[in-house]
């Protein structure tokens, strides 16, 4: 994650094609891209119009016939798992763990046939109507009920100064090739606005790019109504025309992206386009929540004008349009170094409620640094504006600098609802010896996790359990981490074959093969820390631990392509409840002839066909309380696979700011919602540039004020450390230092 030296302003990734291949690039004309259906096609008069992408014309039909021939083979399937289920049901004895194995599989699957059934005899999946076809007895919701976000004394302008330990991005696409990496949530995914979202303080739907939304009475098909005042952060507008274009581009064997085919293909079964600003989604089976899992992608189709097989170079550095208030300037890439942010001029919704007092920074700087103690120095003297306090020397050593003590710097511990990251061991079972269970129960148990907790963490973290935690009562908080236990990881790693011990402890086979294990991750200091620890109490189970780090980049293609033993990392979650089938299904796992499946988010390779059988039902589930049980099941069936040792977690974050950095104190928002992650996320806060100015001046004069830790205990809980008052501009502050103790999260 080393920082790299050149410092020029990258304008393309081919210093002799600036405007057609970098960032500067601009989309041509809409009208210079072919129309998108020939004339004797059957379409609406609006859709006739339309212009698309080359290689477009004739995209609707070719992914028709490509969802019939999924359906189709995926009912043979379903349907020779179903008769596999029942003979297993026949031989078993009645009442064994064979038979009740059986009876969940033979009810899984052919629930699973007949939703496959019904949804072949649903005839086409991407169909264009018009618009009179509307249904006109659909109950539409606004969500303009819930508390406005953010606060109405909040300024615009500024610049927000962050610092990012991580590898510069080997690309800006926004998918395809290197494009999960983890600059992608500060630059898209927490810029951009969905369809609708989830409310971060009261956990309800409210709008995003839709205003509106209504959902069929038989729970499956949503009709999402496009505000038409939406647009791309390049200004064009976005109508449904964008939506059929991301199903495109997303699923094109252009962009190289496995993901998505998947994503359309099996989790919805019809899109159906009712004139320019009215979509409607068809699930694949009724769920609880369904606008939110309704809510398809959107990507600016003249953006993508020129699409085609040499999409991965030829859009590699060029910025892709949002719906949100910020975007990459050409000015604002700094190859290497830094990528700066700016504020869309008269942003589409600025003036939206939930908006409105969002987003008010001008700009927001982040620079690429690797080096812990040059970001702390670059802090300490003013040049960033806020610290992540993950790291738990800074937060109990590093901060304790005349900065803090004269308050000009003020430590944050912010307390959120937010699904866990996924932190741990994640362990590539389509590769020996891990594809031995009794191996991985072994490496389980070998693994002192609570020993870096009590000393990397100093006791500020906790150990996860199941692998989706923080999704309330679809968690099952029942499922504990496996112990350290040497002999428990001795025994089994002898009935794995390693049964004869070294002179130096190590286990081996009889044949010589050393009991040794490779932990890979990106390059992190607080992983090396931990990897310490871990691997002086592995030699006391007979395990020789040995650890690698690399650049982000090629830790995740490593990752993704399934060339790895083990390795340390998370995936990051969103509400409303987990997502096992794109992690677990076995079909992202292994290919036909055996081999793994790469590129695929099934990156530990398991294929159990109990666990798809309760995944299919957590996906099916009706009601809420069927859909509890069901992710239940799923995370217990996880755990017993030992695929991930659990790693660790917090309750809330924590960092440190100067204090010009504001944040709301309204009644119905206090600091920041707390389903937030990071509440930089949320983009609430300001710069108070008279603050700047004050605080610059008493820093000059040696002047102090108040030391200040600012506590955000979650709305439910009563902090008697709590002492918040109102500050000059809305802020909220603490006037005493707690002294209880918090860590964030380590992603």
């Amino acid at each position: 994650m080393g920082m790299l030296c050149c410092c020029f302003v990258l304008l393309s990734s081919c210093g002799d094609h600036r405007d057609s291949e970098g960032v500067a690039w601009r989309p041509p004309a809409d009208s210079s891209m072919p129309k998108a259906f020939a004339e004797h096609e059957p379409v609406p008069d609006y859709a006739r119009s339309w212009r698309m992408p080359e290689g477009f014309r004739g995209f609707p039909a070719r992914w028709n016939k490509r969802n019939r021939e999924h359906v189709r083979k995926a009912c043979e399937l379903a349907r020779d798992e179903f008769i596999a289920a029942m003979s297993s049901l026949l031989r078993a004895e009645a009442g064994s763990e064979m038979s009740r194995s059986a009876a969940v599989l033979l009810r899984s699957s052919q629930q699973k046939y007949l939703n496959l059934v019904q949804r072949s005899l649903e005839g086409d999946y991407l169909v264009f109507r018009p618009t009179s076809d509307l249904p006109d007895n659909l109950v539409w919701e606004y969500g303009d009920n819930e508390p406005e976000l953010g606060s109405p004394q909040a300024r615009k302008g500024g610049t927000l100064r962050l610092a990012l330990q991580r590898s510069f991005p080997a690309t800006l696409c926004l998918f395809g090739p290197n494009s999960n990496h983890a600059t992608r949530r500060y630059i898209y995914d927490e810029i951009d606005l969905p369809l609708i979202r989830i409310h971060p303080g009261t956990g309800k739907l409210i709008p995003g790019t839709a205003d509106r939304w209504a959902v069929s009475p038989n729970g499956r098909t949503v009709y999402f109504h496009i505000d038409e005042q939406a647009r791309f952060s390049n200004g064009e507008h976005l109508t449904a025309r964008d939506f059929v274009t991301a199903l495109y581009v997303r699923t094109s064997a252009h962009s190289a992206e496995p993901f998505y085919g998947g994503y359309y293909l099996n989790n919805f079964s019809r899109i159906t386009i009712y004139g320019n600003n009215v979509i409607a989604v068809t699930l694949a089976e009724a769920r609880p929540a369904a606008a939110y899992y309704a809510a398809i992608p959107a990507s600016c189709t003249r953006f993508y004008a020129e699409f085609g097989p040499d999409y991965p170079k030829r859009y590699l550095w060029r910025p892709v349009p949002t719906t949100g208030a910020y975007r990459i300037e050409p000015e604002g890439l700094v190859m290497g170094r830094s990528i700066t942010l700016k504020r869309v001029k008269n942003w589409w919704a600025k003036d939206r409620r939930y908006t409105r007092f969002s987003c008010n920074v001008d700009r927001i700087i982040y620079s690429y640094i690797a080096e812990s103690s040059k970001v702390r120095e670059l802090f300490r003297i003013g040049q960033l504006d806020v610290i992540s306090g993950r790291e738990s020397d800074l937060w109990y050593e590093g901060l304790e600098c005349e900065p803090v003590h004269k308050g000009y710097i003020q430590r944050v511990s912010f307390s959120n609802i937010w699904p866990r990251h996924s932190l741990g061991f994640h362990i590539n079972c389509s590769r020996p010896p891990f594809n031995d269970i009794n191996f991985r129960l072994g490496l389980a148990h070998a693994l002192h996790v609570q020993a870096v907790i009590n000393s990397v963490f100093r006791g500020d973290c906790e150990r996860l359990g199941s692998y989706f935690s923080g999704f309330g009562a679809y968690t099952d908080d029942s499922i504990r981490a496996l112990p350290y236990d040497p002999e428990k990881a001795r025994a089994y790693f002898a009935a794995a074959g390693y049964t004869r011990e070294g002179g130096d402890g190590i286990l081996s086979k009889p044949d010589g093969t050393r009991l040794q294990v490779v932990v890979s991750s990106r390059i992190d200091p607080t992983y090396s820390n931990c990897m310490s620890v871990l691997r002086e109490d592995a030699a006391a189970c007979g395990l020789d631990l040995r650890y690698e780090q690399m650049d982000d980049t090629v830790f995740f293609s490593k990752i993704k392509d399934k060339n790895y033993s083990v390795g340390i990392f998370s995936w990051g979650f969103s509400p409303i409840m987990p997502d096992p089938s794109q992690f677990f299904l076995s079909q992202q796992a292994i290919n036909e002839d055996g081999t793994p499946v790469k590129g695929s988010n099934n990156v530990m390779a398991v294929a159990n066909p109990q666990l798809d059988a309760a995944i299919l039902d957590a996906r099916s589930a009706r009601t809420e309380e069927q859909a509890t049980e069901a992710h239940h099941r799923v995370q217990q069936l996880i755990a017993k696979e030992a695929c991930w040792i659990p790693g660790w977690t917090s309750a809330y974050c924590r960092f440190a700011q100067w204090r010009w950095i504001r944040w709301p104190d309204s009644p119905t928002c206090r600091f920041c919602p707390p389903r937030y992650f990071d509440p930089l996320d949320s983009h609430l806060y300001w710069i108070d540039e008279e603050e700047r100015t004050l605080t610059l001046k008493a820093k000059a004069a040696g002047k102090a004020f108040p030391e200040e830790e600012l506590v955000v205990p979650l709305p439910s809980r009563k902090n008697g450390k709590k002492n918040l008052s109102r500050g000059a501009a809305g802020g909220l502050h603490t006037r005493s230092v707690p002294s209880a103790r918090h860590s964030s999260t380590i992603r």
